[in-house]
């Protein structure tokens, strides 16, 4: 055998060897790589059961100029919920829910009054012993078309004031005579679209009519509050953003 042909030998041998050592590897690795898919596991966002009106579940809202009556019936037992929350929107898109009323899971009825003569959607959401919740609705009411004349403002009702200084701010309000459950007040840097989920707590009152301080970690900053309010009778009244202003200095 020359050395020409046992060149060719050796080169075809190394070849092979390549060969076969490139595919020990990937045999090896396909494994691993499937083992790490199947670990991997996709994110799930968890959405709200919406359940349609039907004979075993029904919801009404009648609009009689700014109140609207509500009505609904659901066709399981009362005690397999918590409570019940009326939303509302102004749009029809659940991004921007007003949270009307909180009520007893034995409730059937709701009489709302609405801030202007726009139209409204409304929602259910019921809140089941175990946490989960699900969604009946929406329902929409008209445009009120002899237009906004007759409306009384019964938020301005609950009076709020809010001055501050550089470290502190005072805040004071002064509601009807009812009786509240809760008075949740919340705080931010500037005005949020959800500030009871993403603002700081500032207190938490059942007094009608009271008065806190709130300390200020930045002399140069602004600073935005709000209240929602939970009355006994299931109203839930919401009011912000109020900016904390400096108070007027009186001029000799």
């Amino acid at each position: 055998m020359n050395i020409t042909t046992k060149k060719l030998i050796f080169i075809i041998t190394a070849l092979l060897a390549g060969i076969a050592f490139m595919a020990s590897c990937s045999k090896t690795e396909e494994p691993a790589a499937k083992a790490g898919k199947k670990g991997k596991k996709a994110h799930v966002t968890a959405k709200a059961k919406s359940t349609p009106s039907d004979e075993k579940n029904t919801f009404t809202a009648v609009r009689n100029g700014q109140s609207v009556l509500i009505n609904w019936h659901i066709g399981v037992p009362a005690d397999t919920f918590k409570e019940i929350e009326i939303q509302r929107s102004a749009t029809g898109k659940k991004t921007q829910l007003a949270r009307v009323a909180r009520l007893k899971p034995d409730v059937a009825t709701y009489k709302d009054s609405l801030p202007t003569e726009s139209a409204y959607w409304y929602w259910l959401r019921l809140t089941a012993q175990d946490g989960k919740f699900q969604e009946i609705g929406p329902v929409k009411v008209d445009a009120d078309r002899a237009g906004p004349s007759a409306y009384a403002k019964h938020d301005d009702n609950y009076k709020i004031s809010i001055t501050r200084t550089d470290d502190m701010a005072t805040l004071k309000w002064d509601f009807p005579e009812e009786e509240y459950q809760a008075i949740r007040i919340m705080r931010a840097g500037r005005p949020l679209r959800q500030p009871f989920s993403h603002g700081t707590k500032v207190t938490v009152s059942k007094a009608g009519k009271s008065h806190c301080t709130n300390g200020l970690p930045d002399a140069n900053a602004e600073y935005w509050y709000w209240f929602r309010v939970f009355l006994k009778s299931g109203v839930i009244v919401d009011r912000g953003p109020i900016k904390a202003e400096y108070a007027k200095r009186q001029t000799k």
